[in-house]
């Protein structure tokens, strides 16, 4: 398959994960740099995939770079982000034995790997279940796992050491993250447990590129077939005054 064909389909693909999309991106920008249909096909991933704040952010670089040379090196910049991030998370978290998390981010898997606590606390993760798949992939690094209904939180929040999260997108003043995010900041509170955030520095919006994000909303049947009023997305607005420190390698 040619670039432009994949650029194509990655506009509307909806099972990647954000990193996958950005790294393909810029594959294709270095190999087709010069062609005249690149920036159009581009500027079409960031409309259709808005609700990826790392997508943007790389298309948008993508867009302004005036060189293959700089794609490359953007390139190196994106890989080292994610690292860096993670760096910083393992260097204050070193201490904790006991972590609770939310869904799977993989800044938090690379955290976890790192830090390696006594116990990770996590729920299902409904609908995907993705809180059982990091369940099972922490598992298979020898690493114990409490695993438990969504809503179950507060019931184990008094033996967790801290709270540990990743983002889909971080604003001025909020980060984007899964349902039940808000609910951890807020618990973190009521216990008094210090809240962490680690997102390396491609997910923050700045600038006209803050009005581009979007939080899709899912097909309604996933929640119930009723015909009442439904509401289903799989992401919520957290604001960052709940959080004690975010990571972003900086």
């Amino acid at each position: 398959m040619d670039c432009k064909e994949i650029l194509k389909k990655l506009a509307i693909d909806h099972t990647s994960s954000s990193t996958t999309i950005a790294l393909k991106m810029i594959d294709c920008a270095v190999d087709m740099f010069g062609d005249d249909t690149l920036v159009l096909l581009v500027e079409k991933i960031a409309k259709r995939q808005k609700s990826m704040a790392v997508v943007v952010n790389v298309a948008d670089r993508i867009i302004s770079s005036n060189s293959k040379e700089g794609l490359v090196k953007l390139k190196n910049e994106f890989a080292k982000a994610e690292e860096e991030a993670v760096g910083q998370a393992f260097e204050h978290l070193k201490r904790y034995n006991f972590i609770a998390t939310i869904s799977y981010s993989k800044s938090v898997y690379e955290t976890i790997l790192k830090v390696r606590p006594k116990k990770v606390f996590v729920s299902v993760g409904h609908p995907a279940r993705e809180g059982e798949l990091l369940a099972e992939n922490l598992l298979g690094e020898k690493i114990d796992v409490l695993l438990f209904e969504d809503a179950a939180y507060g019931v184990v929040a008094d033996e967790v050491d801290c709270f540990l999260v990743g983002a889909d997108a971080v604003l001025d003043d909020v980060f984007v993250n899964k349902i039940g995010s808000l609910y951890l900041a807020l618990l973190a509170r009521e216990f008094k447990k210090p809240f962490f955030v680690v997102a390396n520095r491609f997910k923050r919006l700045e600038g006209p590129l803050k009005k581009l994000y979007e939080i899709r909303h899912m097909d309604k049947d996933e929640i119930s077939r009723l015909r009442c009023d439904r509401l289903n997305q799989y992401f919520e607005y957290v604001p960052l005054r709940f959080v004690d420190r975010l990571f972003d390698g900086g």
